[in-house]
């Protein structure tokens, strides 16, 4: 960890603000590890991935111009062993989300959201499509424009390792008192890290989240597996600027640990 970010340092900010010891305990006690990726080298981050550009895929991969990439993200760059998720050891994680419009509902939406590229894996550069396929042909210039691929300029992406603690809607949480301490003492606000805002993206640890965080183990089918977050982000949405897009890439643990990317889902919210 770095900067404000460890647990040391943590403590010495929360002292300073009145937090008594038993409430720290408390805080660091839920603590877990977390990537922040963003276009700044500063504190110590390493060069570990790239934010937009275009798709490098196997040639076999399905992909015209949806989802959208948000980012491609080199697992051996990684600080190692820094995530308390398996995380693959080499080769590439690239995450596809989502830029027109939110989904209609926070349940994980299928599809090849994440696509792992394996190390050695013969790549090409794909181009998208201008509109959409399944929507025909569009005569329109507003309805063109509407549904041409957003691309994001590609920048380099810098990896450090953060501390990441529950906000107060979190499910680790639950517990009444554990919540009561917890939003007594505001003890997710002591970590001085950088706002979500400023980070392109996260990877692993909790989410952070306009809305409560977001439900990983429904409907009925997903409840007795253990479901994780594997990254987080957010963007402009292209049909209202004004409007941001979060997406929480989720995925089984099983799965995760199995290189298995089949499954892994979207949960996409927006705030205003």
């Amino acid at each position: 960890m770095s900067g404000m970010d460890s647990p040391e340092q943590y403590r010495q900010a929360a002292r300073e603000a009145g937090v008594p010891e038993h409430a720290i305990d408390l805080a660091l006690g839920l603590a877990r590890p977390q990537i922040e990726l963003t276009s700044s080298a500063e504190d110590g981050g390493v060069l570990a991935g790239r934010y937009g550009g275009l798709p490098s895929l196997p040639p076999d991969a399905a992909w015209g111009s949806y989802p959208h990439l948000v980012a491609s993200v080199d697992c051996a760059a990684l600080p190692r062993d820094a995530l308390d998720i398996p995380l693959p050891e080499d080769g590439h994680l690239l995450f596809f989300a989502n830029k027109h419009d939110p989904l209609d509902d926070d349940e994980p939406a299928d599809g090849d959201y994440v696509v792992y590229v394996p190390v050695g894996t013969v790549t090409e550069e794909r181009s998208p499509q201008p509109l959409r396929e399944d929507l025909g042909e569009i005569e329109d210039e507003e309805g063109a424009a509407y549904w041409a691929t957003p691309q994001t300029d590609p920048r380099p992406l810098y990896a450090r390792t953060v501390l990441s603690l529950p906000t107060d809607g979190d499910d680790a949480l639950q517990d009444p008192e554990l919540r009561r301490v917890y939003r007594q003492y505001g003890l997710e606000h002591h970590d001085k890290r950088k706002q979500v805002w400023a980070v392109d993206l996260l990877l692993g640890g909790y989410a952070y989240s306009p809305q409560d965080p977001p439900v990983m183990q429904s409907p009925e089918e997903r409840a007795k597996e253990e479901w994780v977050l594997l990254a987080q982000a957010q963007y402009p949405m292209q049909a209202d600027p004004d409007c941001t897009g979060c997406p929480f890439w989720i995925i089984r643990r099983s799965d995760l640990e199995k290189r298995d990317f089949a499954g892994a889902g979207v949960v996409m919210w927006e705030y205003h």
